[in-house]
């Protein structure tokens, strides 16, 4: 079945290695991985190839901020509602974990809650009900990690609303944060319903409780997030993948008085955060020259392109004795096919992952990486 569907479905390969390069079309069978979605012009784009040889002969990193770290966090802020003030790292990672500690310190509470089965990179607390162990009540994705850790989550199903507000309405006085993936990326990049998103927002804002959107995957969808897509404006959001133009990067940011712990102007921040290479002026000059080419048309024309695989994936679908049911995202560029509809992490459970792995494969023999 696999080998005859490069023939049955010539149309759906060649949608699908458009849609593997990003902003540029495809011209050969041979397709180079995006990296986790982190280079969405693909390899080797011109301007942000030209862009690091450049700063290269300049020098690779400095001790204090330079004009590219400057320029970089200007053009986020500006584009994200939620970012007031913003901070880079070198992996989503820290990012996350940083903006945990800010929330704690902010609101004076030790509970952090996550949806059931999300990815929030390996630091302790994002390591909890996580990927395959993402059932609940909280349980480790990860030796290592203390009870204490486990104690401090709270588990909410993904895209259940009432439950959602039910758990942080209980938790309340000891939640500091919930963070939450706007599409859940690591069950087959699943869109959360609006209604979900907006229930985080009201109960969270009820409660003295930070609402983060972790939007490290979820920036490709529109100049603005998830959050300018869903209307939606958390107190802090979590960024990467994109943003570096293949460098390692992570920023995390959000409200001025939330960012204040950070701020080492007037004297010993209550936050410190350091880093040799955060904000180094080779991830800079990458991002810059990805952001500043991914204009509101360009967001529009890749996103067209998911849509358009999509489609063909469908036709696909209804094909006799095929068995993937569909592609689960509904948003934006991103797209994952699985063998039934898949709206929560629960749902995506029990998968044949054998057949996904086999059509990897022959997708991998077609070029398409």
């Amino acid at each position: 079945r696999l080998t005859a569907f490069s023939s049955r479905f010539p149309s759906t390969l060649s949608t699908a290695r458009a849609a593997c390069c990003g902003t540029r079309t495809a011209t050969s069978a041979s397709i180079s991985t995006t990296n986790a979605t982190s280079l969405i012009l693909g390899h080797r784009d011109p301007q942000v190839t030209a862009a690091l040889q450049a700063q290269a002969e300049k020098g690779t990193a400095f001790a204090n901020p330079t004009e590219p770290e400057v320029e970089l966090a200007s053009l986020l802020t500006a584009a994200l509602p939620s970012l007031q003030r913003l901070r880079f790292t070198n992996s989503g990672t820290e990012g996350v974990a940083l903006a945990l500690r800010a929330a704690r310190a902010f609101t004076g509470k030790s509970k952090i809650a996550k949806t059931e089965g999300a990815y929030h990179g390996t630091s302790d607390h994002a390591s909890i009900s996580g990927g395959e162990r993402g059932s609940a009540p909280p349980v480790p994705s990860s030796q290592g990690l203390t009870a204490k850790t486990l104690d401090d989550m709270i588990i909410i199903p993904f895209n259940d609303a009432a439950a959602a507000r039910r758990i942080i309405e209980q938790h309340g006085d000891d939640l500091a944060a919930v963070i939450v993936e706007p599409v859940m990326a690591g069950i087959g990049y699943v869109p959360a319903e609006a209604a979900f998103l907006e229930a985080l927002r009201e109960a969270c804002d009820g409660q003295r409780t930070l609402l983060i959107f972790d939007e490290v995957q979820t920036l490709r969808m529109a100049p603005g997030g998830a959050q300018q897509w869903y209307d939606v404006v958390p107190d802090m959001s979590c960024l990467g993948k994109i943003i570096g133009g293949g460098m390692p990067v992570g920023a995390f940011g959000g409200r001025a008085d939330v960012m204040a712990a950070f701020d080492a102007t007037e004297g010993a921040p209550a936050i410190p955060h350091g880093g040799t290479f955060n904000g180094n002026p080779m991830t800079m000059q990458a991002g810059l020259a990805t952001m500043r080419q991914l204009t509101p048309e360009v967001y529009e024309r890749i996103n067209e392109r998911g849509e358009t695989l999509r489609h063909q994936l469908r036709k696909w679908r209804a094909a006799p004795g095929c068995r993937f049911a569909s592609a689960a995202s509904r948003r934006s560029s991103a797209c994952k096919l699985t063998d039934r509809p898949v709206t929560t992490y629960r749902s995506a459970q029990g998968q044949d992952e054998a057949l996904r792995q086999k059509l990897f494969l022959h997708l991998l023999n077609e070029g398409i990486t």
